[in-house]
């Protein structure tokens, strides 16, 4: 027995079409999958990723926000070849299908191999998979819809937005806490079962859809007809200005989070993960979208009629303050204060009413304007709006990064380098060799590739041993020697790692010395139960405190299946001590360079000593200098690149970077209005056959 017809063309009727259920369930689960590997993404890259050898080879904040833009930027510049393959070739229902299969493979990869290989391969499938379904999915709802139910088109557009939302929400939750908890695997493992989950009701979905056939020739007649071709240079002129939002709006996976993890995230009992406080955008839509739609929207049109291209000018506006919001953040992070999370909350409430403005605004405005062979498209030129807005914050990152300390060896031996630092009192240096060796044959394609496979064979000889791995153990860091006035309140930042231990952190701080002659004890200590206590120095003199961290349940009991024994399951635990100098004098600066060195004649050699440290928090100056070459060699002072810098840093520092954002959007928002003004909009909307729901159609080829 055959399958059954597919229906071909919206039929008339004023009700919901029977597809949408299928539809809505398939992209909450699927935008499950994609933010959870998104929120995700930066922590993973510079805290757990891995080399060949399985050693720790994470990546700097810079690199990270410029691989995860990037990314981003992918992403969503592969939905223009999805929407031509669909609307030229295969249908929306089939390139959903395929693509949605080299999604899965994507997550696939990166849930197995924690190296850069892992990571580029999972990331360009995802790209692939993700980017080309999403102008596909979209045209894929208008298309249910004709002229006798159009008018529900904005109420489905809505909830089309709730059930991505959704779907982020519950992955922005559960992901951070997944990868915290049980590592890598696991945290890209669930989203990616939720990728096959979203596939399998896509199909199953198959037969209540409307198949819009494919244009084929008259694809290319219409989209490069007079009409055509001005419909996508009108749109795409407004599509610059949205990119300029987008910009700012993804930075919340990526800036947003490196600067949540320098706060104070206890909020409500709970002291949150950096890359769940995004969950806070979701949340904020699913409130927004009834607000906004029954309530805002009508106030407005009272006393300013709103048009679709009005309510994204209103949106650009209310973007501005909300990259302001994470500027005076970062000013009072400089300032040596400890700001709470709820000012980042505060500026994701803007940033999401923007969105609401923005993002539902135009994808409805997108699908409206498109000739009904050009709906896909026109949809892929709205989403590579969010690839442009990512590919400009992508290279404002890497333009922005100052040169690193390096210099290029011109023959073999020995390089002696020294890190001279000055805080305009004292100054100090440190030294370190670099070993220049044979020149290196250009293989590390092959290698990566050769490593990959020793990987998985030392994988596979690991699950046949039965002795069990050893734990990476978890770490603590109570921070570094700092000088400060007697009787000035003194924070304290611990951070911490949890290695390969499950459960929860406790933290616990206590004095280890004070001076003698100090009435400061335990009680002085406030929040001592945190990661960032305060305490007042009464008196000039040594503050030497302890930070310790537990991990997992402080003493679980259980009785053994067998024996009945009792068991007891200890904590991992890890201490870290610092000591805080009460004194009005100057401290010199600490310098620390990374170790020596020994590397092929080819390579270019990187030098670090961004951990240095000022005790007084002094401004410093930096200048490498050689103290010695190899023989034969012409290299001098002059030929180290970067020599003004203690290692990677950025020109836009702290609340210079966000107050750039926000003045571009500013700036984005008041060219947009004349454009918006003289833009003339006309709808293009599906024709329907005057048949009845269950009546069968010709079965697209």
């Amino acid at each position: 027995m055959s399958d059954p017809p597919y229906l071909t063309a919206p039929v008339k009727s004023e009700s919901m079409p029977k597809g949408i259920p299928y539809i809505i369930g398939n992209e909450a689960a699927e935008r499950y999958s994609f933010y959870g590997m998104k929120a995700i993404l930066v922590v993973f890259m510079t805290k757990y990723l891995m080399d060949n050898s399985g050693g720790s080879a994470p990546m700097s904040a810079g690199d990270a926000k410029v691989w995860y833009h990037l990314f981003n930027s992918a992403v969503y510049f592969t939905p223009l070849l999805g929407a031509i393959i669909a609307d030229a070739f295969l249908g929306k229902y089939k390139t959903i299908i395929s693509l949605s299969i080299v999604y899965c493979l994507g997550h696939l990869a990166l849930a197995l191999d924690e190296t850069r290989l892992g990571l580029t391969v999972g990331l360009t499938l995802i790209a692939i998979g993700a980017g080309g379904i999403k102008p596909c999915v979209s045209a894929h709802v208008g298309d249910q819809f004709g002229k006798t139910n159009g008018h529900l088109l904005s109420k489905i557009f809505a909830w089309f937005y709730f059930s991505i939302n959704f779907g982020a929400f519950l992955s922005q939750i559960m992901t951070p806490v997944l990868l915290d908890r049980y590592g890598p695997h696991v945290a890209f493992g669930v989203p990616g079962g939720l990728m096959l989950l979203a596939t399998i009701v896509f199909w199953m979905g198959r037969h209540k859809f409307i198949h819009i056939p494919t244009g084929g020739m008259g694809f290319i007649k219409e989209t490069f007809s007079k009409e055509g071709l001005k419909i996508i240079g009108r749109l795409c002129l407004i599509y610059i200005f949205v990119a300029m939002f987008w910009a700012l709006f993804d930075q919340s996976s990526s800036a947003w989070v490196l600067q949540a993890d320098k706060m104070d995230r206890n909020l409500l009992g709970i002291e949150w993960l950096p890359s769940q406080i995004g969950a806070i955008n979701p949340v904020m839509i699913m409130v927004f979208i009834p607000i906004f739609t029954w309530l805002v929207y009508p106030a407005i049109n009272r006393f300013f009629p709103l048009t679709p291209l009005r309510k994204i000018s209103i949106g650009f506006f209310i973007a501005v303050p909300s990259f302001l919001i994470p500027a005076w953040i970062e000013t009072q992070i400089n300032g040596g204060e400890l700001p709470n999370i709820i000012w980042q909350i505060g500026a994701y409430v803007l940033l999401t009413a923007a969105e609401v403005c923005i993002s539902i605004t135009a994808l409805e405005f997108s699908y409206t304007q498109a000739p009904k062979k050009m709906k896909s498209l026109i949809l892929g030129f709205f989403l590579m709006s969010v690839s442009i807005g990512n590919l400009f914050t992508a290279g404002v990152n890497h333009f922005i990064q100052n040169d690193q300390p390096s210099f290029k060896a011109d023959v073999n031996g020995t390089y002696q380098l020294q890190l001279e630092v000055n805080d305009g009192q004292a100054t100090e240096v440190s030294k370190v060799f670099i070993t220049v060796g044979p020149e290196k044959e250009d293989t590390a394609f092959f290698e990566s590739i050769r490593e990959f496979l020793r990987g998985l064979k030392q994988n596979d000889a690991s699950a046949g041993n039965k002795s069990a791995p050893s734990k990476k153990q978890p770490t603590a860091n109570a921070g570094h020697l700092r000088a400060v006035p007697p009787k000035q309140l003194v924070r304290l930042y611990g951070t911490a790692t949890k290695g390969d231990y499950n459960g929860a952190f406790t933290y616990r701080w206590k004095f280890l010395e004070v001076p003698e002659g100090s009435k400061v004890d335990g009680k002085a200590l406030a929040k001592a139960d945190t990661r960032n206590p305060q305490f007042t120095p009464d008196i000039a003199g040594t503050y030497r405190l302890r930070f310790t961290i537990l991990v997992g349940d402080t003493v679980p009991t259980k009785l053994h299946p067998d024996s009945g024994d009792v068991v007891v399951s200890t904590p991992a635990t890890s201490s870290a001590s610092v000591e805080i100098v009460a004194t009005k004098e100057n401290f010199p600066p600490v310098v620390k360079v990374d170790g020596n060195q020994t590397i092929p004649l080819n390579e270019k050699v990187m030098l670090n000593g961004a951990e240095t440290f000022d005790p007084n928090d002094d401004d410093l100056t930096y200048k490498w200098e050689f103290i010695s070459v190899p023989n034969g060699s012409k290299l001098t002072d002059a030929s180290l690149e970067g020599s003004k810098f203690a290692g990677p840093t950025s020109k836009l520092k702290g609340a210079k970077y966000y107050v750039f954002f926000a003045g571009m959007m500013l700036l984005a928002a008041l060219v947009f209005i004349p454009v918006a003004i003289a833009y003339k909009p006309k709808e293009y909307l599906q024709e329907e056959e005057d048949l009845a729901e269950d009546e069968s159609k010709a079965e697209v080829a």
